[in-house]
């Protein structure tokens, strides 16, 4: 379907392109757009994982940036969400979109757009091909298998009929195959995953043919999801594969241990691997139980980083979540109360054990059922139940915090700096302190059926 764009967007590009008839800008190169209902004043640019530039908005939300030194190729852009774009020398490539419906809304205008509507065309054809994933997995392997493959060609040969009305460049062509071909093989590899009753009955020679295709040491791809979603469902198949042949403890750091012999065995580039390394321990460390699995993690990332920086940030990690072991005292913060009182967390502590548990007004549904649990176990409970909102506008929190009542609601005065102090990395982290403010537990989850079961066991 064509997007017709509104005139205020049209004057817009044609006071932009204008701007190119001298000399001097026909040869330069320009990335702009207007967002709807904006997030923030500025749009981040990257190439590849490096930040090119922090792009402020105008008054009417637009912006328009000239490049200085270009490099073709894939970027992506971020504005609370993110999205990709392709730009090549002399592009004058305009967006719009309104933040409300990030990706549906999405629209390109000017020289470029026609294969960055490809990219964002491509991008909603996969989502809608996921949401139906669920009932392809319970076919048959051969089946599968063959659907697959027809909607893979399908989609490859309407890329080559827009490559030559649209004259796509080579470049272009490799990054749009990725994004095509890249999504299916994941399924295929998600297959077993998801199929675990027929997985012994499928022809790995035929089923999994495309693999002698795969390039494991690209670089230019690295950054760009469908490829490195493909890469993490193959190692996640072959990680359990392995497990299964050697029949290893199928546990928590065996397949961590696993999967970074996966990764060092399959890819060469060292880029690539340090970023599926990075990402995979970082996954991993997020539910790690104590400090000794977290140490034990570090050592074995240590085998096969080679990248400084990673190295520093795992490291820093890992010592975080040794300092919030058990029997260490919770690190000091300071929280503000309803009536607005900033006051250090300790000294709102009751002589007795203590719960902390986080909530944020993003999340309607979340609030409703956290404080419904709470209500439930702090009833003849030994343990002193405490809400902390994340929420960085303090009128948000208070509104919530009445409605549900919360005599004991607090938000934090500094969120971002102590989100990243507590290692609150998802909503429903909870803390379980002793009567002295030590840490008795950092990993129950509260919505767990036996939760009051192991809270009672704590002490």
């Amino acid at each position: 379907m064509i997007k017709l764009l509104p005139l205020s967007y049209l004057l817009f590009f044609m006071a932009f392109t204008s701007c190119t008839e001298n000399t001097e800008t026909e040869d330069a190169t320009y990335f702009g757009g207007e967002i709807i209902n904006p997030k923030n004043d500025f749009v981040l640019l990257y190439k590849d994982e490096v930040l090119i530039d922090s792009i402020p908005l105008d008054k009417k939300n637009r912006f328009l940036y000239q490049f200085k030194d270009f490099t073709p190729g894939l970027y992506h852009f971020n504005h609370e969400e993110y999205q990709y774009v392709y730009i090549e020398p002399k592009d004058s490539i305009l967006f719009r979109l309104n933040t409300i419906d990030f990706d549906e809304s999405l629209t390109f205008s000017g020289k470029g757009a026609h294969k960055n509507n490809f990219i964002i065309n491509t991008f909603l054809a996969n989502e809608n091909h996921s949401s139906k994933s669920g009932r392809l997995y319970k076919l048959p392997p051969k089946k599968f298998s063959t659907l697959i493959s027809g909607e893979l060609s399908q989609r490859i040969d309407m890329l080559e009929q827009h490559k030559d009305r649209y004259e796509f460049s080579d470049g272009f062509m490799d990054v749009a195959n990725a994004h095509i071909a890249y999504h299916f093989y994941a399924a295929k590899e998600h297959y077993p995953i998801y199929n675990k009753q027929q997985a012994d009955s499928i022809d790995g020679n035929s089923f999994y043919e495309f693999r002698k295709n795969i390039d494991f040491n690209t670089g230019n791809l690295g950054s760009f999801y469908p490829y490195y979603e493909y890469l993490y469902a193959l190692i996640d198949n072959l990680s359990v594969k392995r497990l299964k042949n050697t029949n290893l403890k199928d546990d928590h750091i065996a397949n961590y241990n696993s999967k970074t012999e996966v990764i060092d065995s399959l890819v060469q580039n060292k880029d690539l691997k340090n970023q599926l390394l990075k990402n995979t321990t970082l996954h991993y460390l997020k539910n790690v139980k104590c400090g000794n699995q977290a140490a034990s993690i570090l050592t074995e990332f240590n085998k096969y980083n080679s990248n400084t920086k990673n190295k520093e940030k795992i490291t820093g990690l890992v010592n975080s979540i040794k300092r919030l072991s058990y029997g260490n005292p919770l690190p000091e913060f300071n929280v503000v109360s309803t009536n607005n009182q900033t006051i250090a967390f300790k000294n709102t502590l009751k002589n007795k054990p203590t719960v902390i548990y986080f909530w944020s007004s993003n999340n309607p549904r979340h609030i409703k059922s956290v404080h419904s649990r709470v209500n439930q176990y702090a009833t003849n409970s030994n343990y002193n139940f405490v809400g902390i909102s994340l929420d960085d506008n303090k009128e948000d929190w208070k509104a919530y915090a009445q409605k549900f009542n919360l005599e004991n609601g607090f938000s934090l005065e500094t969120p971002k700096e102590t989100r990243e102090k507590l290692l609150i990395q998802n909503i429903n982290k909870v803390y379980v302190l002793d009567k002295n403010a030590k840490i008795l537990s950092a990993d129950l989850n509260i919505f767990d059926p036996h939760f009051n079961k192991k809270l009672k066991s704590l002490h």
